[in-house]
């Protein structure tokens, strides 16, 4: 067995880490989500316009599994979007072939404008069918991340599902998940990984951390870490799985 020292820094504090001696576990597929930025181009339409719009869309066999339309709340300065769109698909070969068979969507008719599309894998650390389908609108947060020389995929991924449990266990459960890069985006980026969180708890996390919670006991050398978050509103257009 392999000592493994893993740790990661949310907000501006360190989160600690322990020195256990375990495998990484296995790192699940997942899904991929294919996103874009946009902007509404009408002043008459809000936000919940756009979702009540979206929501009476026809949607058949070749849309994605879900839909998710975003709102961003506390984000950089230099997002200028009003929107963004998440698109769920079970495989890299399952969208490019539903895109393909869908050919000109409904989707040109609301009023929005929307940016180069780009495409993560999304590496689930909690298990979504436990939590069922996510009602009306919920808050999300969001942070990226980067690895250390020490870290990989698998470590954060094992650490990660140590902290969802911890969590878990002091009556705290959200969403989380590993977003990957995947297709399209920047071509120079400054970090390895984004992780997810969803879920009407998410605020109580960030108050459990101002309260001093640490989902690990003790302190060792990070092995990623992770800068401050950005929450969003994230508003269901369509759940089939």
């Amino acid at each position: 067995m392999k000592k493994i020292i893993l740790g990661f820094s949310f907000l501006t504090l360190s989160l600690g880490s322990l020195l256990t001696q375990a495998q990484d576990l296995q790192v699940p597929a997942g899904n991929v989500i294919r996103t874009a930025n946009c902007v509404i181009n009408d002043d008459r339409f809000s936000f919940n316009d756009v979702v009540e719009r979206a929501r009476a869309l026809e949607f058949g066999e070749n849309d994605p599994d879900s839909i998710f339309f975003r709102r961003p709340i506390y984000l950089s300065a230099d997002y200028n979007w009003d929107l963004q769109i998440a698109l769920y698909y079970p495989s890299y070969t399952e969208m490019v072939e539903r895109r393909v068979a869908a050919g000109n969507n409904a989707y040109g008719r609301l009023p929005i404008s929307c940016d180069a599309a780009r495409v993560v894998r999304s590496v689930p650390i909690t298990d979504p069918a436990a939590a069922g389908d996510i009602e009306n609108q919920t808050a999300m947060l969001t942070r990226f991340c980067s690895y250390t020389d020490s870290s990989s995929l698998g470590s954060a991924y094992s650490r990660f599902r140590t902290a969802a449990e911890n969590f878990s266990d002091a009556g705290n459960d959200v969403l989380m998940s590993i977003w990957l890069p995947g297709l399209g985006g920047p071509l120079e980026r400054n970090w390895d990984f984004v992780l997810s969180e969803v879920g009407p708890e998410v605020t109580e996390r960030l108050d459990m951390f101002a309260n001093g919670y640490r989902p690990f006991r003790n302190n060792a050398e990070p092995a990623f870490s992770c800068n401050r978050p950005s929450m969003w509103v994230t508003a269901p257009i369509l759940q089939t799985n």
